[in-house]
């Protein structure tokens, strides 16, 4: 019983002093196989008007850092937008589930090929707009700390593609023309 619990203290002394790595990733509510990681990052597929949500929770060492890694693909250059949050957990007046200062970039490429940085903002649940230039690979760059007594947080980054105006304009002369059919039909 002495040895199993020293084990445990070893194992928890040694993860308290690990760098920070993610622990259970989501993405549209289904599990991730990628960590975050430089060769195994989250993967958004490519972007469409219709938000995707990344919930990932990360584990080190209070007050450490830590950097991860998403990719997506864009059919088409034009707006994106993206919005991000930490979320906290107080006990007994501490914040033992925190994450300070979560830093979203967009860049071009797939880290650590990008040579653009398009957009950087912060995690604080402010929707941010930023514009790709071409169609293709883009990712994101997710940093932050760990608050001084936290040894766990957890983000949420969503991003979406803003369709062009063009877009819009196409929808509605495509409904002007139906409403003009209809009307048509309707005085035969």
């Amino acid at each position: 019983m002495k040895t199993l619990l020293k084990r445990s203290m070893l194992v928890a002394a040694l993860f308290a002093l690990s760098p920070a790595f993610a622990g259970i990733a989501q993405l549209n509510g289904t599990p991730q196989t990628g960590d975050g990681t430089v060769g195994n990052p989250y993967d958004f597929g490519t972007l469409t008007p219709a938000p995707s949500l990344l919930t990932v929770t990360v584990f080190g060492a209070p007050g450490s850092a830590f950097e991860e890694y998403a990719n997506f693909m864009t059919s088409s250059g034009g707006s994106g937008s993206s919005v991000a949050n930490t979320y906290t957990l107080t006990f007994g007046g501490i914040s033992i589930f925190e994450i300070d200062n979560l830093t979203i970039e967009v860049w071009d490429n797939t880290h650590p090929n990008g040579l653009n940085l398009y957009s950087t903002f912060s995690g604080d649940n402010t929707t941010a707009a930023f514009t790709l230039p071409t169609a293709g690979q883009y990712h994101l760059d997710i940093s932050g700390t760990f608050g001084p007594n936290a040894s766990a947080g957890q983000y949420s980054v969503a991003i979406a593609a803003v369709p062009e105006p063009e877009t819009y304009a196409m929808l509605l002369a495509g409904l002007g023309a139906m409403g003009f059919v209809a009307r048509r039909r309707r005085a035969s």
